[in-house]
């Protein structure tokens, strides 16, 4: 089975959890063991140089098994050194007899490597300064045809030194798993500057069980009470709790309490609460084409007329009962008079 291989992209934009993953995994399914060491490489350079942890300890019992077990090739000898915290003084003495024929081979292999280590070890001792800002490192790289590309790494550290961060730089051209159509990329260093910006916005989305948290619930139909109808509520239907009605009592507006300014026509024609609306509908008298809905509504309306002369409703009623009573006096003595 084709294992895809690990390419610029990942080994510099994974995480850290998943990048290590992925190499384990891809030396179990393909055993390049000179591949898989110059991934472990890049995954160091990367943390001396940028924001975050990339320790390769939990990859600690892989390196040791290509190192003590692999067949020797030239990639495991120029970039052993970097490892050799992973092994105690006599594994490390076992290492380098499988992997040289004599201390002198060892030292001409291992010269520009052991500069290399020393470098990345102080840049591992710096620690990130707190900013809003966001620093990446522009650089530009020759291929081996010479042609020149840029290249961005996101979220690096500050830097503190231009000379130790474009030297870090240089270990990316020791390095022959970058390629680009068969032919091999940073193959020589040119420049870098680093450049910061500031996050302007910033918006994450709710999880989705906080946004049905936050939902309204859907008001149920209240249900009318007892005492007021006279009836009890049918089955099936939920009894509103004491709680419930003291909650609603409590938010209701309060509203000043009006004389009762009903006619006795309204009051014979007004349905009851007892009653029900659709048999008052049955039972009340067809519109005629006359009357307009402004009308029917003024015949609704309360008679306040007696507000308006400072009389009350009992004034009124004896007003017209003299007036009554004066008539038939008066009617009384014109047939006498005849």
């Amino acid at each position: 089975m084709d294992v895809a291989k690990l390419g610029q992209r990942q080994l510099f934009g994974m995480k850290k959890e998943t990048l290590l993953k992925r190499v384990r995994l891809y030396f179990e399914q393909t055993q390049h063991a000179a591949e898989v060491v110059e991934y472990l490489v890049v995954i160091l350079f990367r943390h001396s140089i940028c924001v975050g942890d990339f320790s390769l300890q939990p990859l600690s019992e892989l390196i040791r098994q290509i190192f003590l077990t692999e067949t020797p090739n030239d990639t495991l000898r120029r970039h052993c050194v970097y490892f050799e915290d992973f092994f105690a003084p006599e594994e490390w003495q076992t290492v380098i007899q499988r992997l040289f024929t004599n201390e002198e081979e060892y030292h001409e292999f291992t010269k520009e490597t052991c500069l290399y280590k020393q470098l990345l070890a102080k840049k591992n001792l710096e620690i990130p300064k707190e900013s809003e800002f966001q620093f990446d490192l522009v650089s530009i790289f020759k291929d081996a045809n010479g042609k020149r590309h840029t290249w961005t790494l996101r979220n690096t550290k500050q830097v503190a030194s231009v000379e130790e961060t474009a030297k870090v730089l240089e270990i990316l051209t020791t390095l022959t798993i970058f390629q680009a159509s068969g032919v091999r990329r940073f193959a020589e260093y040119v420049k870098f500057k680093s450049q910061k910006g500031c996050i302007d916005a910033e918006h994450e989305a709710a999880p989705a069980e906080l946004v049905q948290e936050e939902q309204p619930e859907e008001s149920l139909p209240q249900e009318p009470i007892a005492a007021a109808t006279g009836k009890a509520a049918p089955k099936g239907q939920p009894r509103s709790s004491s709680s419930n009605i003291r909650s609603t009592k409590q938010n209701a507006p309060k509203v000043a309490a009006k004389p009762d300014t009903r006619t006795p026509l309204q009051e014979e024609t007004l349905p009851t609460k007892s009653e029900n609306p659709s048999d008052f509908a049955k039972t009340r008298p067809p519109k005629t084409n006359k009357l307009t809905t402004e009308s029917a509504a003024a015949l609704l309306e309360p008679d306040t007329s007696y507000m308006r002369h400072g009389k009350t409703k009992e004034q009124i009623k004896q007003a017209r009962e003299e007036r009554r009573r004066q008539q038939k006096v008066n009617k009384a003595l014109k047939k006498k008079k005849k």
